[in-house]
């Protein structure tokens, strides 16, 4: 059987001073040679069942599972017989109450929604940010039928786009829909297109096939040569080109995290406003990147939907624009993009 400190020590604040003094440490010893192969994310999530093993991958990529006491880089790492598993949880559940949030629906279909999320709103809960109002509150507020979708800190959740990244997003409205949504995603058959304004001049399209994992020592950001990588693919294409900047298209094939941010910067053409991977700039406050378009077929039937660039990115066009080539600078800008 599993041994478990079942002593469950508070940290203390001045342990870890990024944290909520609501969080808690608790200790597994796998000792079962029946649990030996699990994954660690089922293993936590059986012991623990308040939590979903969502809320464990979560746990594990921001860094708050130990194995060994060595950092896990990985939620489908596989148990070993006598692994302790050192795992930091918070107390409080998700807040996921209906609330009022601005956003943008673009299509409401019975079985899922198309939103423009603006840049500065959160998708979901994360392991780090539990409390924060998100988009799911918004979700919940407007569709209180979604609240019937059972068993999921996230409903309607198929997939994410940054916090501080701009554009469109489905949204499954029942569980059916999720799955098939899912399964869409796993099989890559729904065509996702960004804007993204990169730092210098890069070649007038190309492909970027790098795999990205988890970064070595910076938990918080991902790399090329990073821990248990992923493959990767992006392709892009100049739309505009700026004297120290471009405006690029670029259609991402896999959905790894920080994928195009991670990319563009792997190729010396990091996003502008970009703190953690590019470059700041003036002219905008976050990553200048835009989930322009989104393509699939679902029970059948095609659906393409497009999302113009929002005020901020399209003041950063006009702004570099206007650097080069003064007061009638604005008209030489792509209007495809606008």
């Amino acid at each position: 059987m599993f041994r478990s400190a079942l002593s469950v020590k508070t940290i203390a604040k001045d342990s870890y001073q990024s944290m909520k003094p609501h969080f808690l440490t608790t200790t597994i010893i796998c000792s079962d040679s029946s649990w030996v192969g699990e994954r660690i994310d089922s293993f936590l999530h059986a012991r623990i069942p308040e939590f979903s093993r969502n809320y464990f991958q979560e746990l594990i990529d921001a860094g708050f599972v130990l194995i060994n006491e060595l950092p896990l880089t990985k939620s489908n790492y596989r148990l070993k017989l006598n692994d302790r598993v050192h795992a930091t949880l918070r107390t409080k559940l998700c807040n996921t109450a209906p609330a009022h949030v601005e956003f943008e629906v673009i299509d409401e279909q019975p079985d899922f929604l198309v939103i423009n999320k603006p840049a500065g709103l959160l998708v979901h809960h994360t392991a780090t940010n539990p409390e924060e109002i998100t988009l799911v509150n918004g979700l919940l507020h407007r569709f209180p039928d979604m609240q019937k979708i059972e068993g999921n800190e996230r409903p309607g959740i198929i997939h994410r786009i940054d916090k501080n990244t701009s554009g469109l997003l489905l949204v499954a409205r029942n569980a059916q829909a999720h799955n098939t949504f899912t399964a869409l995603f796993q099989e890559r058959k729904i065509k996702k297109t960004y804007l993204a304004v990169v730092a210098g001049n890069p070649s007038a399209d190309g492909r970027i096939d790098l795999a990205v994992g988890r970064h070595p020592t910076e938990r918080h950001k991902m790399s090329t040569i990073g821990i248990e990588s992923r493959e990767a693919l992006t392709f892009y294409k100049v739309q505009q080109q700026f004297s120290t900047a471009s405006l690029l298209e670029v259609r991402i094939v896999t959905g790894r995290t920080h994928q195009v941010r991670v990319h563009c910067a792997a190729i010396g053409h990091g996003l502008l406003g970009d703190e953690v991977y590019g470059v700041k700039h003036p002219l905008i406050a976050r990553q200048a990147l835009h989930a322009w378009r989104v393509a699939f077929t679902f029970q059948g039937k095609e659906f393409s939907y497009e999302a113009p660039l929002p005020d901020d990115m399209q003041g950063l066009l006009r702004g570099l624009a206007a650097t080069q080539f003064g007061r009638s600078g604005e008209k030489s800008i792509n209007q495809k993009c606008l």
